[in-house]
């Protein structure tokens, strides 16, 4: 009900700001003299900054008003006017999956979409409807087309599509409704070869990133790589220095979307064991570090992880968040807690903060992850797709809150997403 009750009321203040906007471009067509014009309700330095605020489907119906609304939509100082306001808005993603066949094992039953919800949604409500579910432009994949999302990006999306024999990657805005022409890949020459994709943005050269990456494991040899970057706007894949290191999910045979690569302020990042002698069985989480690409460069850094993590074993894979603007990581603890560290300090082993140590009595253990920490750290979003759960933890009362999805649906853990007016060409 206060779902419900609070889309109308939303709905209500955005038509009214569009109502006041269209009324005040009526005014000013209908004044002759400069300084009538200046007594219209808005003027167009106020209009700039209201439509800033507005999200991008209101956004869009503003280009059909006058020419000045169509130009603004595509300036680039708009748009990083925009993706600003819309970062206070920021939601998550996930990716949904339907069967309706009696048999669960036939994989062209599959249905999967891509879905969003509303972090306010999610802390305010104890049940959460999930938007667009039944909107057919969402859908993925339905045989024989498989379609999934390899990252998010400034409301940007990279999506890996597979239309045997046609394999391909684009760009999405989903909030504006636009795709990319399709971006052919380049696997012809590597048969038999499974690339791993990384998604990310060179803040140097405000381009957005694709990352290709194929590791060999040879028992008799050292691992060999293969490393190919695609550039939003370019038409080739380059090749670039190979991985010094081995992701750490590569190693184990895990796998797992969450350990592919995190993108974090220009740099996409991996943990990666420092000695590939070790027995990878037996390592333990304080000989691994964090391999960091930089997108600008193009070249790695090895990151130090906290020191004293010589209990915790590298066999039950930690995995790379991003909370409050800083990487992190999360791991388990003797199977009786899950930690949670934070690089307050991008770069700086001295920075390492642990910011919780939950235990898991009111937790499924496998395979949880943060999904969300509030601005003043006292509420956790995690979530644990292999039990398609999701829960509220309040750090300060130590009290967990499951959330219940309203809609009957499985689904996997994505990213974080925000609307933006970000160009896919």
């Amino acid at each position: 009900m206060m779902n419900s009750l609070g889309r109308i009321l939303e709905f209500g203040y955005y038509s009214i700001l569009l109502y006041s906007i269209f009324n005040s471009i009526l005014n000013k067509e209908k004044k002759k003299s400069i300084e009538e014009a200046s007594a219209a309700i808005f003027s167009d330095d106020l209009m700039v900054e209201i439509v800033s605020w507005l999200p991008v489907k209101y956004v869009m119906q503003l280009r059909c008003v006058n020419k000045f609304f169509n130009t603004l939509v595509f300036d680039p100082h708009f748009i990083q006017m925009h993706l600003s306001k819309s970062t206070q808005n920021l939601q998550l993603s996930f990716t949904s999956f339907e069967n309706n066949s009696a048999d669960f094992t036939k994989s062209e039953d599959w249905d999967s979409r891509w879905i969003t919800l509303s972090i306010p949604d999610l802390l305010l409500q104890n049940t959460v409807t999930i938007s667009h579910l039944s909107d057919s432009y969402y859908r993925l994949s339905r045989s024989p087309h498989y379609r999934w999302v390899i990252g998010s990006c400034n409301g940007l999306l990279c999506v890996y599509g597979n239309s045997w024999p046609d394999q391909y990657l684009y760009f999405w805005n989903p909030a504006m409704r636009k795709e990319s022409k399709r971006i052919p890949l380049f696997f012809d020459i590597y048969i038999n070869r499974n690339f791993d994709f990384s998604f990310g943005y060179d803040n140097s050269t405000q381009t957005y990133k694709v990352v290709a990456f194929y590791v060999e494991l040879n028992s008799d040899s050292n691992p060999k790589s293969v490393v190919k970057v695609f550039s939003l706007g370019d038409n080739s894949w380059r090749d670039v220095q190979c991985l010094p290191l081995v992701p750490l999910y590569c190693l184990l045979g895990i796998n797992d979307f969450h350990n592919e690569g995190m993108h974090f302020n220009g740099t996409i990042n991996w943990f990666a064991l420092d000695d590939i002698n070790l027995d990878r069985s037996a390592a333990a989480l304080d000989r691994c570090v964090i391999l960091s690409l930089d997108l600008s460069t193009e070249t790695y850094t090895k990151l130090l992880l906290p020191r004293g993590l010589d209990k915790v074993p590298a066999g039950y894979p930690p995995n790379l968040v991003v909370l409050m603007d800083c990487l992190g990581f999360c791991h388990d603890f003797d199977k009786t807690h899950f930690v949670i560290w934070q690089m307050k300090d991008f770069g700086v082993q001295e920075s390492w903060l642990q910011l919780f140590k939950i235990s898991y009595e009111n937790f499924a253990r496998e395979n949880l992850l943060p999904l969300y920490l509030s601005e003043n750290g006292d509420t956790l979003v995690l979530g644990n797709d292999r039990h398609r759960e999701a829960f509220i933890y309040n750090c300060r009362d130590n009290k967990v809150e499951k959330i219940k999805i309203a809609d009957r649906t499985n689904w996997e853990l994505g990213n974080y997403y925000v609307e933006s007016l970000v160009s896919t060409d």
